[in-house]
């Protein structure tokens, strides 16, 4: 009916001419009528073909917003994104993201902290979003994309023994550390990196969460090992000074992880990219 040719109605839907014929004549048994009568300037629609264009166009319009992927508009959505991390990409990320356009959108954001296999399983569960950290195990039903490698940075007191002059490996086993551990060990990745030296630290204490452990260097004449981005962006902030640490310490990918179930949908879609972004934001 569009079209007034069955050749251009067949290029249209992909099918042959011949299809497009052999459907017509279908279509005409189902309906008792001709439908589409030939003339010298193509096929002209019945009575009866007219009166169903009306409803079968809104029946096409219902299916093709069906079967179509849902648009996401930032500005006008109010749709509020669940992401799980810890403070540590909390703390990067929360102002990060709102210095990108995600700032002008009426999308909200919630952080919660939740990590590792608690994270996953709120994945999976749809009570999350997205999961930015170091994970070991996704599974296979989450997609995870690399944002950055992250290295290590030591924090102590500007006038801190340890920092004064060169920080060498044996003033750095010979002070007390804070360790960052939400599981409450007292061992990680630096032990790891020392043990294969033949060496030991002192951890005096370990705490859950990155900004308790600026908070505890500042206060006593302990140090720590943090990851570079959130010692760079907050040292300074508890009045605290970096320097590279005596051994090398394996770095880490901090990553973020979705659901393949919601793997299409265009706000997570719209999410990632704002989070790609954002990662790619100066130190």
């Amino acid at each position: 009916m569009a079209s007034g040719k069955l050749s251009a109605a067949a290029k249209r839907v992909g099918l042959t001419q011949s299809a497009v014929s052999h459907a017509l004549k279908r279509l005409r048994e189902i309906f008792g009528d001709d439908l589409f009568i030939r003339t010298p300037r193509g096929v002209q629609p019945t009575p009866r073909a007219r009166a169903l264009r009306g409803p079968l166009a809104e029946a096409l319009r219902l299916i093709g917003g069906a079967v179509r992927p849902p648009r996401f508009d930032p500005e006008s959505s109010e749709r509020v994104f669940r992401i799980a991390a810890s403070d540590y990409e909390t703390a990067l990320f929360a102002p990060r993201l709102l210095r990108t356009d995600a700032a002008i959108a009426s999308s909200r954001f919630v952080f919660r902290t939740l990590i590792r296999r608690e994270a996953i399983d709120a994945l999976n569960a749809g009570d999350i979003d997205l999961l930015l950290g170091y994970t070991w195990k996704k599974g296979e039903a989450c997609d995870a994309a690399t944002l950055y490698e992250e290295d290590y940075l030591v924090v102590a007191k500007k006038q801190h023994p340890a920092v004064m002059k060169r920080l060498t490996l044996a003033r750095y086993t010979r002070h007390g550390h804070v360790l960052v551990s939400p599981g409450g060990s007292l061992h990680g990745i630096v032990d790891k990196a020392l043990a294969d030296l033949g060496r030991t630290r002192r951890v005096i204490v370990a705490v859950p969460y990155f900004f308790a452990a600026l908070a505890t260097v500042a206060r006593t004449e302990l140090i720590a090992t943090l990851p570079n981005r959130i010692a760079r962006c907050h040292a300074a902030n508890f009045g605290l000074t970096t320097c590279l640490p005596p051994i090398p310490i394996r770095s880490f990918p901090v990553q973020m992880v979705w659901s393949k179930r919601f793997g299409h949908d265009p706000a997570l879609t719209w999410l990632r990219d704002k989070i790609q972004a954002a990662a790619k934001l100066p130190k």
